[in-house]
């Protein structure tokens, strides 16, 4: 994975508008890993995507991060600031590299993959999956076994499918960020989940914004391109821009 220049950033902002959310994170990492196409990049596992967009966070806008949430008790809008390296559960892994894992809990023997966004996606396309959540937990088994005896997902004790939400968490703690917050208002304390695919696209779109008002401003001044002018570093830019008082 490399970063992204300007002028790609900015044309994959450009096609996230007609792309869901998904779409667009997907579509992000497909550029800046050089995949060939969305489904091996769809293939990596949530937590692994998240990774992924997280390192690329920090290459295109840096280590900073600034949080807001509403208190769920008094409504007051709270502030606090983080940084990546906080965040930083796992390490992003190559592009393609599928893996299996195990669990042997009371004589069962489970072979099962992580979730990815293949997997979200029919979750959030398809009604059967809004109907019964755990449909997805059943998509990520592979086998099976107890006693060479081979058992479906509807078939295991409800002992053995929280072993496997725990042991999944446990291989792939990026997928799931939670932050403590504490509201200076009232006292509440609660937990907020930190997503990475909306938080990074709103800054992409603030910044895609921004940089065409740039483009703008020069291309009236001076007469350049566009092309011209988004090759150009943001330093220089800028200088630009201070010598037509934008």
């Amino acid at each position: 994975m490399r970063p992204l220049t300007t002028i790609e950033l900015l044309n994959v902002w450009e096609a996230g508008l007609q792309q869901t959310l998904l779409e667009k994170a997907l579509h992000l990492l497909r550029v800046a890993c050089a995949a060939e196409d969305i489904s091996s990049i769809a293939s990596l596992s949530v937590g692994q995507r998240d990774a992924h967009l997280l390192q690329l966070r920090e290459w295109l806008f840096g280590f900073h991060l600034l949080n807001k949430a509403t208190c769920p008790t008094c409504a007051e809008t709270v502030e606090w600031e983080t940084s990546t390296r906080d965040l930083r559960l796992q390490t992003p892994e190559a592009v393609g590299l599928q893996k299996e894992f195990t669990l042997e809990r009371d004589g069962f023997l489970v072979r099962f993959r992580l979730p990815n966004s293949h997997d979200l996606r029919r979750a959030m396309s398809q009604v059967s999956y809004q109907a019964t959540p755990e449909q997805l937990l059943a998509d990520c088994l592979i086998s099976v076994q107890q006693q060479a005896q081979e058992y479906s997902f509807a078939e295991l004790p409800a002992t053995i499918v929280e072993a496997l939400n725990e042991q999944m968490a446990r291989e792939d703690p990026q997928a799931d960020i939670q932050m403590l917050v504490n509201c200076p208002g009232c006292g509440q304390q609660w937990e907020v989940r930190f997503d990475i695919v909306s938080y990074l696209w709103l800054e992409i779109e603030s910044w895609a914004r921004h940089i065409l008002q740039e483009v703008y401003a020069l291309a009236r001044a001076y007469g350049w391109s566009e092309q011209d002018i988004l090759r150009m570093s943001p330093q220089r830019r800028q200088l630009y821009l201070d010598l037509i008082g934008v």
